[in-house]
């Protein structure tokens, strides 16, 4: 009966002593290996390691699993499920399973923000109007009595369907002595369309009277291409050109007048500080009666939504009536308010 007990205690011994026989037969730089692999944080790259090392070293994976425990026990957990084995019981309550890190990332919430996030800028695009008015008064009197006037507005609009719509209005009077030296009221009128990055087209025109000039009014009406030769955020420049008419009534009559027209022109914008803004506008109308005009604003604001404003502007007709002059200019001061 001894005999049976003894032999019995030597099966069970054996059979505790079988793994480690097995994970001490695991060659050498198979250990190194998962040592090293163990130590670093990449996940998938120990999965490969042991799964690699089980394949092809004596004693599979109980002789990785044991080399494992040996060696890099924290590891253990994730050993296992490479393998295919259960953890220990303890190892898997401290470790996260996959399906639980699968499911921290909370996709609805997600999509419901990022819907969120979407929706707010296609409300924006639904701006309306925008635009300005300025009014400007100078009143001299003593050795000269004068009296300048002028009064101007913009309304600008970007719609849904791409187009851009912008449009002035100024209008100057001046009195010297009694007698009218400044009568001018001046409409400009555009509106364009990106067609890409750096090409649009553009259709516009202008109408203008100076009961001064040799022209009772003049008007023209025009239709090109658009080139944005500059777009920065604090800086825009484009460049236009295209065929027009051109209708005019002469101070001395005869009846109106009409030339086919080239337009070319610049408009160029630079936000020097975040409270000042210089714009250049030029216009050149290539004909019999060529036509040129440009215009400097420096506009700097003084509180909210007002600012001050001063403008030089430039006309010059190439070809004036007989005593009348071929260039005109003014300079104005303005008190903006912008909406």
């Amino acid at each position: 009966m001894y005999r049976l007990a003894f032999i019995c205690l030597l099966s069970v011994l054996a059979l505790i002593a079988a793994p480690h026989a097995q994970a001490q037969d695991l060659p050498d730089p198979y250990l190194r290996l998962i040592e090293d692999a163990a130590s670093y944080d990449d996940g998938a790259n120990f999965d490969a390691v042991v799964t690699m090392v089980a394949r092809n070293a004596e004693g599979g994976a109980d002789a990785v699993m044991e080399a494992v425990r040996r060696i890099a026990p924290n590891r253990t957990a994730q050993a296992a499920a490479a393998l295919g084995q259960l953890a220990p019981v303890a190892r898997a309550e401290t470790r996260p399973t996959p399906q639980t890190l699968a499911m921290e990332p909370d996709d609805t919430i997600t999509a419901a923000d990022a819907g969120a996030v979407a929706a707010e800028p296609a409300a924006e695009d639904e701006s309306g109007w925008t635009g300005r008015i300025s009014a400007g008064l100078s009143v001299a009197s003593g050795n000269s009595e004068q009296q300048t006037y002028n009064l101007g507005t913009e309304l600008n609009r970007e719609f849904a369907n791409g187009w851009n719509f912008d449009s002035r209005i100024n209008y100057a009077y001046a009195e010297s002595g009694g007698a009218v030296t400044q009568d001018q009221l001046s409409l400009e009128v555009r509106g364009e369309r990106e067609l890409s990055e750096r090409w649009g087209w553009f259709v516009g025109g202008q109408y203008d009277r100076d009961v001064l000039s040799s022209y009772d009014w003049t008007a023209f009406v025009s239709a090109g291409a658009a080139f944005h030769a500059i777009e920065r955020e604090t800086m825009d420049w484009t460049l236009r050109a295209g065929p027009g008419v051109r209708y005019l009534v002469p101070a001395t009559g005869g009846g109106e007048e009409t030339q086919f027209v080239l337009d070319l022109g610049s408009d160029f914008e630079w936000q020097i500080t975040p409270d000042s803004v210089f714009i250049s506008e030029t216009t050149l109308l290539v004909a019999d009666a060529a036509k040129a005009e440009q215009s400097f604003r420096y506009n700097t604001s003084v509180a909210d939504n007002w600012a001050v404003e001063f403008e030089w502007r430039y006309r010059y007709e190439f070809e004036p009536l007989p005593g009348f002059e071929e260039s005109d200019s003014r300079v104005t001061a303005s008190l903006v308010r912008e909406f």
